[in-house]
Parts: C-alpha cells; sequence; structure tokens
C-alpha cells in the first residue's frame, strides 16, 4: 500500500506542476523503457558478499517540461553471490535485490543530449539462497528502503526513441551497492 500511494502522490505532483506550468509552452511529455542493469554490490561482514551481477530495470517517466520530470521504476539486481567455504560444496550465499523506486528529476537538454540527475527512494524486497550442509535455504530478508541517486544521459535518435544510460547509487544498509544501465528510452 505505502508504494502505491508515493506513486499516486507523484502523479498528482506531476500534473499539478504541468497546471502550474503551463503558460510558458511547455507541454508534459511521457516516456517509458527497459535496460540491462550491470549491478555491482560489497557487503560487510554481515552479508560477506562482493559481486557484480546483471539485472533489468523498468521505468515511466512524466516530464513535466523541458528541465523537470518525476520517475516511477522497478529494479532487479541480478543475484550477488560468494562462497564462504572454496573447495567444498556448500558454504555458498546469495542476495538479490528487487522493487520499485520513485525519483524527482532535473534535465538539461543539449541538443540532441539530455543530461539528467535524479534523486529519490526505493522499497526493495532483499532475497537470499543459502547453502549449508547439503541444505538449501531460499527465503527473504523483507524490505529495505533508502535513497536512491543517478545521472545519466539519453542520447535522442528521433523525436521519439533515445540510447539511455544512467549510473545509480543506492543506499543499503551494510553494504554498497551501485548499478549502470543501458537501454532504450521511448517518448510519447
Amino acid at each position: 500500500m505505502k508504494r502505491i500511494t508515493m506513486a499516486a502522490a507523484l502523479v498528482l505532483t506531476a500534473f499539478a506542476a504541468n497546471a502550474a506550468n503551463g503558460a510558458d509552452g511547455d507541454s508534459m511529455q511521457f516516456h517509458v523503457g527497459v535496460a540491462a542493469s550491470f549491478s555491482d554490490y560489497k557487503g560487510d561482514s554481515s552479508f560477506p558478499v562482493e559481486d557484480t551481477g546483471v539485472g533489468l530495470q523498468l521505468y515511466g517517466q512524466v516530464q513535466v517540461n523541458k528541465w523537470f520530470g518525476i520517475e516511477a521504476g522497478y529494479f532487479n539486481s541480478g543475484t550477488f553471490e560468494s562462497d564462504l567455504a572454496p573447495n567444498e560444496d556448500e558454504g555458498k550465499f546469495g542476495i538479490a535485490f528487487s522493487g520499485f523506486n520513485l525519483a524527482l528529476v532535473g534535465i538539461i537538454p543539449i541538443g540532441e543530449i539530455d543530461l539528467f540527475g535524479k534523486a529519490g527512494m526505493y522499497d526493495y524486497d532483499i532475497d537470499i539462497d543459502e547453502r549449508v550442509g547439503g541444505t538449501t535455504f531460499q527465503g527473504s530478508l523483507g524490505h529495505a528502503t533508502g535513497l536512491a541517486v543517478g545521472a545519466g544521459a539519453i542520447v535522442n535518435v528521433s523525436d521519439r526513441v533515445g540510447i539511455r544510460t544512467v549510473f545509480d547509487w543506492y543506499d543499503v544498509d551494510n553494504a554498497d551497492l551501485w548499478a549502470l544501465s543501458l537501454g532504450v528510452d521511448l517518448r510519447f
């Protein structure tokens, strides 16, 4: 319910900002996109995992004017794994993040390239996979909520299609989580 409330509040904010901004001739634009996400995770001693993963990022954005937008997205990090007992069939540990994020986006258009920065919140499920003594345990550590910031660029191939790359950082407890995403941005 918290995720739906956050999304509804951002959409209402976008429409209100567009209504207040309507006099200057800028019109609202909608973006959707999909990207491959190359993530890097480095945990502390409570989750001794240091690995990279390949995941997926989906997003939708309401661009209120050429300078400002509001974005909602889904992120899946892929699984980060560590072998806690090398040369044995046990002691393997994996952790993965998936969930939703909401962000305010500042945009600087420069010719055919749109530079942007974003800041917002994420709400992710944390799943673990542990193999010890021939037994596999798969479960959830619950939710993590925190700050997410990013910066990137869209190279506009046409009026409706762009190539988007984003570098994101997530404020995850007991770890560093970064992601570099490359994908397609569609506008309508």
